[in-house]
């Protein structure tokens, strides 16, 4: 699939849960299901430049902290 095909998989059945910077680049966290999405923006050029799927069912360690979860 096109980078513009999996984007808009991502925020059509994807749950945004959330963002975060690295350097210039924006980064959103989604969750697919029974896997995480990543998606790279760059401002400068005001595009999506990656989308990464995780196989790993384990939140991405530079998420862990920016995760609340409710207490249950």
């Amino acid at each position: 699939m096109s980078l513009k095909e999996r984007a808009a998989i991502v925020w059509n059945r994807g749950t945004f849960l959330v963002s975060r910077t690295d350097g210039n680049y924006g980064l959103a966290l989604y969750h697919m299901g029974r896997f995480f999405c990543e998606m790279r923006y760059d401002p400068a050029f005001n595009e999506i430049v990656l989308v990464q799927g995780f196989t790993s069912q384990r939140l991405p360690e530079p998420y862990l902290e920016l995760i609340e979860l409710p207490q249950l």
